[in-house]
């Protein structure tokens, strides 16, 4: 996890508001915040919470709802819009993404809705390459509930052993992942 007392005092803050928190914070996350989901609830689950499946719902239906909010700023914004509201770090990765969008198309949505790459980049980049809204709906629900419910799983099965390597085995598991799903579609 990443330790800064800034990132400490929203973790807290989102922990004390429970699910609206976390809501909350995956539906701006999937637009324009910083913090990903997963500094969230992986806390709450490892602290015990009840039920970590309702977790990873509510994470993925917020994200999605995000995600159709920046798709339609992006859609109807356009490009100018864009920049305003995003910070200097997704700007300039915009176009590196629109370019891999025109290489790799729609599949695209899908890998970075799995992926712990910033979500809101693709999410923008999709409303301005102006990707099918229905593809754009099913690849992002599908990438982000997989996402959630597959660390949920994972941290239910494994706990804290799981975290001590996280990065380690993401860091190995996801660019060969990435590869073999670019290798099916680029056929």
């Amino acid at each position: 996890m990443i330790d800064h007392p800034i990132l400490d005092t929203v973790k807290e803050t989102i922990i004390e508001q429970g699910e609206l928190g976390l809501f909350l914070l995956s539906f701006f996350e999937s637009i324009f915040f910083p913090i990903p989901p997963d500094f969230m609830y992986i806390p709450m689950i490892l602290g015990g919470y009840p039920n970590p499946y309702l977790l990873a719902t509510l994470a993925s239906i917020a994200s999605v709802l995000g995600a159709v909010a920046a798709y339609a700023i992006a859609y109807f914004g356009g490009r100018s819009l864009v920049y305003k509201i995003s910070n200097k770090a997704i700007s300039k990765y915009l176009g590196q993404v629109e370019e891999f969008f025109d290489k790799y198309g729609s599949i695209s949505i899908l890998l970075a809705a799995f992926t712990p790459i910033p979500f809101k980049v693709f999410t923008l980049s999709s409303g301005l390459a102006k990707m099918p809204f229905k593809q754009f709906i099913l690849y992002s629900l599908i990438g982000r509930a997989g996402r959630f419910y597959l660390v949920s799983f994972l941290l239910v099965k494994f706990g804290e052993n799981l975290m001590k390597n996280f990065f380690t085995y993401s860091l190995i598991a996801i660019p060969i992942a990435l590869i073999l799903i670019l290798i099916k579609f680029k056929k």
